[in-house]
């Protein structure tokens, strides 16, 4: 029988050479709460597709996210690759267990972006600063508590995104198990990219309170990493007031849904949202307009046809 604490040891050593360290501490992390605990009770080498299977569909039943289920089929399949090279155990076809997607909304419609608006022009504060950068410059929630006033260029409106802020594994043996770090960005996500002229005022109306120093953090004008679950509490108390839900990856899809029906550049969308991909939501209950679909198509029919 497979020892699984010197096979876990094992991969994690390995992976801990392949990856960044943020994206180690996500291994180790779901890897110490979910797949050891579950391999210490069912040998590794009598897994297949279904008994894998339950086990992930237990933890959606149990209302754990699809992002987070993800993430354990992920760890799950890479220790689980590594003992079937090392041990030539059986395959297993990971590509058949699937994860439902969570079934939420996505977006913020035009009448909640006007409440939502107007809530931000009546508080200047940290938190509708953060909502106006979601949704109205595309720049991330964990990339907003990672802006110094350093990037922030008003006089050219421009944001220099170099960083964003995440959760890690504390090491220092203190009372916390995770802290929260800055780490650089690469390209796309590393970019610069241009203000409108009314967040430009937004933001200078804001950065104007107090004289804080260069170096500090936007969100709190100080020199300490602000702290993301206070601002997920506020948006969550905002949504309750306002009696609809409102969440910093909303407003950030709600940009990029904007941006498309306002036929703004592709090229401009990718690189404000740092994205080399996009992927459009789909809105099932709006009705189709054949005709108006067909007028659209026709704009990348052959030039030489109406010639």
């Amino acid at each position: 029988m497979i020892n699984i604490d010197k096979l876990y040891n094992e991969w994690l050593y390995i992976k801990k050479k392949e990856v960044k360290l943020i994206s180690y501490d996500k291994y180790e992390s779901i890897g110490n709460l979910y797949v050891l605990p579950f391999l210490k009770t069912q040998p590794i080498e009598s897994l297949n597709v279904s008994i894998v299977s339950d086990y992930i569909n237990k933890h959606i039943n149990n209302g754990l996210s699809s992002q987070s289920v993800q993430t354990i089929k992920m760890t799950f399949k890479s220790l689980y690759t590594y003992a079937e090279e090392k041990y030539a155990l059986k395959h297993i076809d990971f590509s058949l267990i699937k994860i439902p997607s969570d079934k939420k909304v996505t977006t913020v419609d035009e009448y909640q972006e006007k409440i939502i608006y107007e809530y931000c022009c009546n508080h200047k504060d940290a938190l509708s600063v953060a909502i106006i950068l979601c949704l109205y410059a595309g720049i991330s929630f964990t990339e907003i508590c990672a802006l110094k006033y350093s990037d922030i260029d008003l006089n050219n409106g421009r944001i220099n995104i170099a960083k964003k802020v995440q959760r890690k594994i504390n090491r220092n043996n203190e009372l916390s198990k995770t802290v929260f770090a800055a780490e650089d960005l690469v390209p796309p996500e590393k970019r610069i990219i241009g203000l409108s002229p009314f967040i430009v005022s937004y933001l200078n109306d804001f950065m104007s309170q107090g004289k804080p120093d260069y170096d500090c953090y936007m969100l709190n004008k100080n020199n300490k990493i602000p702290e993301q679950r206070i601002y997920q509490r506020k948006i969550k108390e905002l949504s309750n007031m306002l009696g609809f839900e409102v969440t910093f990856v909303m407003l950030r899809n709600t940009c990029k849904e904007k941006c498309i029906k306002n036929n703004v550049n592709v090229h401009t969308i990718l690189n404000t949202l740092g994205l080399t991909k996009l992927v459009i939501s789909a809105d099932n209950e709006r009705d189709i307009d054949i005709t108006y679909n067909q007028e659209e198509m026709n704009k990348i029919s052959p030039d030489f046809l109406f010639k």
